[in-house]
């Protein structure tokens, strides 16, 4: 039984993920039913999204499928998929530079597929590459549930268990993936790295696991500097073991914050980013901003001052990046969040185990609270005021009359 937090998931969640996760329509939730658990997204534009998951296995009537959805008018709408048979969908990265979506699956093959297409065909196979191989008795290759793609679009990094292989990008060709090498991760992570993510400065890029994440110089391979999740001062108080659940780089790549949890909840941690960055040379300051366990942080490059986190109770989390606090929260899920993204526009987008898709309006909910803590503001204001008008009315009835000199 895989479980998260205590919450069983994927396999457990597949009969009970389409029945008992019914939630209750919110004015500021639009959601989505899908035919599978949602396991990853990318963003190709401001109202499109890539999706992909499944079931495993055919036989259990789950399709393991690609999805394009797109939000308009406040509905969201599939407008495309491509199915892979008993091929699991594991991991997705979209390279905007080229227009193209990444998909890794669980036999070992990553493909290429564009999304501009015709309408009705939006989503479409380019090409296929066998990028892990299945060993011998094995159903699955070693995990492939991170990838990712540098700035430029040319150079994808893709997980192999605990492996991480460099593979050159060539657009048009049949063959559009080439192999380039692979830099030796094993000797840091012990376990199967569950996110790549490249810097978008300076030629770095970082990689994580439960227990270890770590930094990488993208041209030289070698290890720039590490940490595990309670090598912060709030973390490094829990009295239960915590575990990475993502990072994510600031706009100009100087800053790192990573999310770790356990049974109390979130912590975030912001630590510095450069080629001779040492995580060791201090303990970073972090804070609890969540009582429900992060299982998500957002896709996307901060932007704005803000980012999001998804939670195990189907929450989306609008965090502050400087006071590192929850600035909203919303539930959009009835299940654990297993990928989030903050847009643009301030509006978040995110899928889980609930077999739903999101958009949630946290923009608009973020400015209704402002207007109800404005206007709670002036009304507390205008009792002090009235307050003190009445007390110094009854204050001036209870003088004292003076006497004037002529009377004496």
């Amino acid at each position: 039984s895989v479980t998260l937090f205590g919450i069983p998931c994927f396999r457990e969640l597949l009969g009970r993920g389409q029945s008992d996760a019914v939630m209750a329509p919110h004015p500021l939730v639009q959601r989505h039913r899908l035919g599978y658990p949602p396991a990853t997204l990318a963003t190709v534009s401001e109202s499109r999204y890539i999706v992909g998951g499944g079931g495993g296995k055919s036989k259990t009537g789950v399709p393991n499928r690609v999805t394009l959805v797109h939000y308009d008018n406040g509905t969201l709408q599939e407008l495309s998929h491509v199915d892979f048979g008993d091929d699991r969908v594991i991991g997705v990265c979209a390279v905007h530079a080229n227009k193209v979506v990444f998909c890794t699956t669980a036999q070992g093959r990553t493909h290429e597929l564009s999304y501009g297409g015709k309408a009705g065909e939006e989503l479409a196979i380019v090409s296929t590459t066998q990028t892990a191989q299945v060993a011998p008795g094995e159903e699955q290759a070693p995990s492939q549930r991170a990838v990712g793609a540098n700035p430029a679009g040319d150079t994808l990094l893709i997980s192999q268990g605990a492996t991480v292989n460099v593979w050159r990008y060539n657009k048009g060709n049949k063959k559009s993936l080439t192999k380039q090498g692979n830099v030796e991760t094993e000797d840091v992570h012990a376990d199967d790295i569950r996110d790549v993510v490249f810097s978008p400065k300076d030629g770095l890029f970082l990689t994580c696991d439960d227990g270890v994440l770590a930094l990488w110089n993208v041209h030289t391979g070698k290890l720039v500097t590490k940490c595990r999740p309670s090598d912060s001062l709030a973390a490094s108080k829990s009295p239960v073991k915590l575990k990475f659940r993502g990072a994510m780089f600031n706009v100009d790549g100087s800053q790192l914050l990573t999310a770790a949890s356990g049974a109390r909840g979130g912590y975030l941690t912001a630590r510095p980013v450069s080629k001779a960055a040492d995580w060791t040379a201090e303990m970073p300051k972090d804070k609890l901003v969540t009582s429900s366990p992060i299982t998500s942080v957002d896709i996307s490059p901060l932007r704005d001052g803000n980012f999001a986190v998804g939670t195990a109770e189907g929450e989306v989390c609008v965090i502050d990046q400087k006071s590192l606090s929850c600035v909203c929260k919303l539930e959009a899920h009835g299940m654990p969040v297993t990928k989030v993204t903050l847009l643009s526009s301030g509006d978040c987008f995110s899928v889980a185990f609930d077999n739903n898709c999101a958009l949630t309006r946290t923009k608009k909910h973020i400015e209704v609270q402002t207007r109800k803590g404005i206007l709670a503001m002036v009304v507390l204001l205008s009792l002090v005021f009235l307050f003190l008008f009445l007390f110094y009315t009854l204050l001036a009835s209870y003088s004292t009359p003076s006497v004037s000199s002529s009377e004496l």
